[in-house]
């Protein structure tokens, strides 16, 4: 039951995570700072943390339907992809949807960043590069999951270095919630289970 509800919250995170990305970029008019006076970027953006918030708590399902495979290397994958998240997608995701937008009504966002943030920065962006391309490769050496979601994990740190203007920044996140909602996907239905134990891969032949 805490597996399916794990996969559960992968798919649901992540649903709702890119819902809320596209809906804002989509809505928000402008480009750089002028995006943050939209009403709607707070709202939506705060929809697409909870998704991200979500998707970090269905995080397990992925060490659960390893077992024992890859191990050490599904272990730095999770905890280089769980900080990535953290860090990235909910911390910095915060500071995109409601300091920015308080800071443009109030003078405006400071061309300097606070002390500290680079460093901050740059764990963030090595723990999220050494994080997804573990993940990646336990993936493809584990077999349990299809091989084309361990190559999306490679490829996800990769595109985010690509610096890409505006919403087409998201797109090392899209590709990273399309492997995480497959997970989420095998993970209810028990094909990540049945892939480790040939006694449920038998039962759900034979239901099948």
């Amino acid at each position: 039951m805490r597996t399916r509800l794990a996969g559960w919250a992968l798919i649901v995170g992540t649903v709702v995570a890119c819902a809320g990305y596209l809906t804002a970029n989509a809505l928000a008019s402008g480009t750089g700072d002028a995006r943050f006076t939209s009403p709607h970027w707070p709202l939506l953006n705060g929809i697409a943390i909870g998704g991200d918030i979500l998707v970090v708590l269905g995080l397990p399902a992925i060490l659960t339907g390893h077992g024992r495979r890859a191990e050490k290397l599904t272990m730095f994958g999770y905890v280089g992809t769980f900080a990535a998240l953290v860090m990235l997608n909910v911390a910095e995701g915060v500071i995109e949807a409601f300091v920015k937008p308080y800071l443009v009504g109030h003078g405006g966002i400071p061309s300097d960043p606070p002390a500290g943030y680079a460093v901050y920065e740059t764990c963030a962006l090595v723990l999220m590069l050494a994080g997804f391309i573990c993940l990646g490769i336990a993936v493809l050496r584990a077999k349990v999951y299809p091989w084309w979601t361990g190559v999306l994990f490679i490829v996800t740190p990769v595109a985010s270095f690509l610096g890409l203007p505006g919403g087409w920044a998201l797109i090392a996140d899209y590709l990273c919630f399309t492997a995480l909602l497959t997970i989420g996907v095998l993970t209810v239905r028990g094909s990540a289970r049945a892939a480790l134990d040939p006694q449920l891969r038998v039962g759900a032949e034979q239901q099948a």
